[in-house]
């Protein structure tokens, strides 16, 4: 089996397994994508790398038969569940430290040292194949089949970028679990954490590696149950800046974490646009999503950027609850 980079709209070839991405028309899809043909029940898991991981413990019945294992897309759950549909041994082998990666990757998961590193081994194969160009995407595909076993190994030495972002998460976490610099306010479906900008805050870091960051996702995982939708307030002296975050999961079809229920929030932004008393405007989906993949609700300026509100944290927070109810 060869890896296969899908194109915008490209049909996969005959004998193809697709695998993390809802495209139709291969032999079999194990993939954890709403809208994606559904993954025999036998492998059904919140990842499309745990899907594959299932399989390889019957490589005979699961991974026989094609000639390619295709996505549509480059994150760090895609190229394994493709590395490991072509080296099911690897899957057996380092199974927990594989799955944890990709929940890393998809979920803002903090899964452990270990396997966060490897996630951010695989962003750094991306950067670097993004930066050389061209067929890119193709490239990332065959080094993550071909060079799997190496990038596991290099994933747990030291390395500033993975050394530093690993520091900064779990630091972070410290202090959340402190109340160090972190308000966090849980009640019914929302957790509110409020804190005050000294580095700034990387509201979209989907693959990144490292940048200094008052609040890293990942440093939020275990926060609060996962079913809760997160709002996070960024003080600052021009106001607070408001982003409404679903569950980290809520976008896929899982099996271990708990089904969300997704509002509309579009009354809820035109009811906080009318009490704003800063500049901003307030945008929810589909606009929000300019700010970030799981964003429903944001304080933005007029290109979709976050931006300080001068509603109170108080009043936001009861809205939202409001609107979740």
């Amino acid at each position: 089996m060869q890896p296969r980079y899908l194109a915008a709209g490209e049909p996969p070839p005959p004998a193809t397994l697709v695998v993390d991405c809802a495209a139709a028309g291969g032999v079999a899809t194990y993939s954890h994508w709403r809208g994606a043909p559904a993954a025999p029940r036998e492998l059904a898991a919140d990842t499309s790398t745990a899907m594959v991981v299932a399989a390889a413990r019957e490589p005979a019945r699961w991974l026989t038969g094609f000639a390619w294992v295709a996505n549509d897309h480059i994150d760090a759950d895609g190229l394994l569940a493709m590395a490991l549909a072509c080296r099911p041994e690897l899957a057996v082998r380092h199974a927990a430290l594989l799955i944890g990666a990709a929940e890393a990757g998809d979920f803002a998961a903090w899964p452990g040292a270990p396997a966060f590193r490897l996630m951010l081994r695989l962003h750094q194969l991306i950067r670097a194949e993004q930066t050389v160009g061209g067929a890119w995407q193709q490239r990332c595909c065959a080094r993550a089949a071909a060079d799997l076993e190496a990038l596991i190994a290099e994933s747990a030495q030291s390395d500033p970028a993975r050394d530093a972002q690993v520091t900064q998460v779990e630091a972070t976490r410290a202090r959340l679990a402190a109340g160090d610099g972190f308000r966090v306010m849980r009640g019914g479906r929302l957790a509110t954490i409020a804190w005050q900008c000294r580095l700034g805050h990387a509201w979209d870091a989907f693959l990144g590696v490292h940048q200094p960051d008052d609040l890293p996702i990942s440093a939020l995982d275990g926060v609060a149950p996962a079913a809760t939708w997160q709002l996070l307030a960024e003080r600052s002296a021009g106001g607070t800046v408001y982003v409404l975050d679903a569950p980290r999961h809520a976008w896929a079809q899982t099996v271990h974490r708990p089904a969300v229920a997704i509002p509309d929030f579009t009354r809820l932004a035109g009811d906080l646009q009318r009490r704003e008393s800063g500049g901003c405007r307030w945008v929810a989906r589909p606009a929000a999503a300019q700010v970030g993949f799981n964003c429903h609700l944001a304080s933005c300026d007029g290109q979709g950027l976050p931006v300080a509100s001068g509603l109170p944290v108080e009043s936001i927070a009861a809205a939202v609850e409001a609107a979740l109810a």
